[in-house]
């Protein structure tokens, strides 16, 4: 295959990918705003939409790698150290250049996916643990080890630790 329709092709997949990036970002997105409303089929909506968008990266990833190790083996280097900035270093303009900027969009779209996929994991966390809490206080209260006087008090047959006031 002739060089030129290569690095034509890595471009359109180094486009498509970083499309599929920012899809994938939009999702993130709605995700953090579902968690936060506790919408439950829209977070399961959110989480169809990310493994679709997941199956296309696969595709493009691949379509990606077949690319690079082609362009490598034609210009003889391994394909594992050929990365996009080597390849716009030995291509000549006007290539070098639009491989450069696709590079450097995929890295900077990467990095924002990365950032907020890192909040939403804090998010689904702090959700986790209050879901917790909000559990463990109702099993707390429909326990049947409590010991009933008959003064009408009601104490439990071990310290739970929790510390409540009866005063509203």
């Amino acid at each position: 295959m002739k060089m030129d329709l290569m690095i034509n092709q890595l471009l359109h997949v180094l486009e498509r990918e970083s499309e599929l990036y920012r899809s994938m970002l939009t999702v993130i997105d709605k995700e953090s705003k579902v968690v936060v409303r506790s919408d439950l089929n829209a977070l399961t909506k959110a989480g169809e939409d990310k493994e679709n968008i997941l199956v296309n990266l696969r595709l493009i990833e691949e379509q990606r790698i077949r690319l690079v190790r082609e362009m490598a083996e034609a210009l003889g280097h391994p394909p594992r150290d050929f990365t996009i900035t080597m390849i716009s270093q030995l291509v000549g303009e006007p290539f070098a250049g639009r491989l450069s900027q696709a590079g450097t969009d995929l890295s900077t779209v990467l990095n924002t996916v990365k950032d907020a996929n890192h909040r939403n994991k804090k998010l689904f966390e702090h959700s986790r643990e209050l879901l917790r809490g909000s559990f463990n206080l109702l099993n707390e209260l429909t326990r049947s080890d409590m010991v009933y006087y008959r003064t009408g008090d009601v104490q439990r047959t071990y310290p739970t630790g929790k510390c409540v006031n009866g005063e509203i």
